[in-house]
């Protein structure tokens, strides 16, 4: 993996992170949750394919810490909206398993955050339906979840979770110019935000723009 690749994978990596901390932004529009989700998958396969190469090995080091604090983030979101249900129906159990930081996952040790992390899912799939109205989407936990495996991949772990992927196994340049595909595709519905959401929309194009080192 050279440098090129990498820079242009650090920004992919960017976009996507910039997604998962303002869900209640796009999240109503099915379109950008699909372009999200195939994003999500290309990121994963780029980070495969390049785990064998002497040259992104340092890099790699560095993403799967920057990928366990942004899992961690996510399932924060995620017990953020099992706590409100919890407490409109008076679930005190739920409450108290749920009323996890960001830092609650993070600090932990590796193999106790996967653990962590294992039990958070599954309370996501045992209330999936009654959570719905609370923000809950199905698609943004599956993401989570692909991201979850390339965690456990990086810490030589079997993945807990095998989330069908559109991805079909592909060399590491024609990855990084699917990745580019589906952007440039998100890029012509975010246009939308560019008055409507200014803010939002500018904090897009600067996830978009990729840093060469």
């Amino acid at each position: 993996m050279n440098q090129r690749q990498i820079n242009r994978l650090e920004m992919f990596q960017a976009t996507n992170s910039y997604l998962d901390d303002h869900p209640n932004v796009w999240s109503g529009i099915p379109v950008i949750s699909n372009y999200k989700k195939d994003l999500s998958d290309v990121i994963d396969a780029i980070r495969t394919s390049a785990t064998d190469q002497d040259a992104a090995q340092v890099f790699i080091s560095s993403s799967t810490r920057q990928l366990k604090r942004q899992i961690a983030e996510r399932l924060d979101i995620f017990d953020d909206i099992l706590e409100a249900y919890a407490e409109d129906t008076e679930n005190a159990e739920l409450l108290a398993q749920a009323s996890n930081s960001t830092s609650d996952y993070y600090r932990l040790p590796n193999e106790d955050f996967e653990a962590k992390s294992i039990n958070t899912f599954t309370r996501l799939e045992k209330y999936m339906e009654q959570v719905k109205d609370y923000g809950l989407i199905k698609e943004e936990v599956d993401d989570a979840k692909v991201s979850f495996g390339a965690f456990q991949d990086r810490v030589g772990k079997p993945r807990s979770y095998q989330v069908a992927s559109r991805i079909a196994t592909q060399s590491l340049e024609d990855l990084i110019n699917q990745a580019n595909d589906i952007l440039k595709r998100m890029d012509k519905i975010m246009n939308r935000f560019k008055r409507s959401n200014s803010r939002f929309y500018y904090g897009y194009q600067a996830a978009r723009t990729i840093i060469d080192n």
